[in-house]
């Protein structure tokens, strides 16, 4: 039987799902010895640092990853560095094929003036900070003010703006990072406020996703009820509204109508909105949007 050497580069979702492919492919002949590369200590990439902490059910799929590791032909090796500790050019002299699986660690700027100021922070480097990612604890952080802005529909955005709503007591049993949890604790923040560019029918959120949100036991959470209705009968004029859309819709339309406990943690979404300018001195104190609407 023909063993071909492959070396992936990258222990996440991408690189181990790479391994199963290959190790299912071994059939008619082929097998497969696999080397995974990983940068850092540990495997698993944004399942066990792209996750939000009080989402411990999502991180279950790292027994796929297990079940990955333990067939034979399998070794993982960690904190090697492509293009730190070996080159691209040595793998390929090594290994018949080499799979680069690293993803993306660059976050999406928004590509407007103000970027830059203090505590204007990508959820690439939030989101790992707050996860105990070695490479991110040093991030600066400032939680000294009562408001905090969220910019996207998607279900980081969901997740970013529940770790600032919430109480941070809610985070105590979860592996959120100690020195985040500590920060978090002391933070001043109680409104958060989550801006999307596009209405409500085009979010990219999850219905579980936003059917969590009015569980929060210490945070009030808000959405216009006006502004999903309009969606709804937007999505409904061109037939029938495709399952997923229909489920985000009553969902936002649930919180909508929701009663209110009447804490002092509050988090509101906002929709047809586009950012135009982040102003401050020094840092973050103002945020300018435009109004958008829907047409035809």
């Amino acid at each position: 039987m023909a063993e071909f050497r492959i070396a992936i580069i990258g222990a996440g979702p991408a690189g181990y799902f790479a391994a199963q492919a290959l190790q299912s492919a071994e059939i008619d002949g082929k097998k497969f010895a696999i080397d995974m590369i990983e940068k850092l200590p540990t495997p698993w990439g944004l399942v066990r640092s792209g996750v939000a902490p009080d989402h411990p059910k999502i991180k279950s799929v790292s027994k796929v990853f297990e079940k990955i590791a333990t067939q034979e032909g399998f070794r993982l090796v960690g904190n090697v560095e492509l293009g730190r500790d070996i080159s691209l050019k040595e793998l390929e002299e090594m290994y018949d094929a080499v799979i680069i699986a690293t993803g993306s660690t660059v976050g999406r700027k928004l590509g407007i003036p103000g970027e830059e100021l203090a505590n204007s922070i990508s959820a690439a480097d939030f989101v790992p900070w707050y996860n105990a990612h070695p490479e991110y604890k040093n991030l600066e952080v400032d939680f000294s003010d009562q408001v905090a802005v969220v910019i996207g529909a998607g279900n980081v955005a969901i997740d970013v703006a529940r770790m600032l709503a919430l109480n941070p007591k809610e985070l105590d049993l979860t592996d959120t990072a100690q020195y985040a949890l500590d920060k978090l604790h002391n933070s001043a923040i109680r409104e958060v406020h989550l801006f999307g560019r596009r209405g409500p029918e085009h979010a990219a959120f999850t219905s579980p996703e936003l059917r969590e949100l009015p569980k929060l036991e210490y945070t009030d959470v808000f959405i216009d009820k006006g502004e999903i209705s309009a969606a709804q009968q937007r999505a409904g004029s061109a037939g029938e509204i495709p399952k997923d859309i229909k489920a985000n819709l009553e969902a936002m339309a649930a919180i909508a109508t929701a009663d209110k406990k009447g804490v002092d943690r509050k988090l509101s979404l906002h929709f047809l909105s586009t950012p135009l300018e982040i102003k401050g001195e020094g840092r973050v104190e103002e945020i300018i949007f435009s109004i958008n609407e829907v047409k035809d």
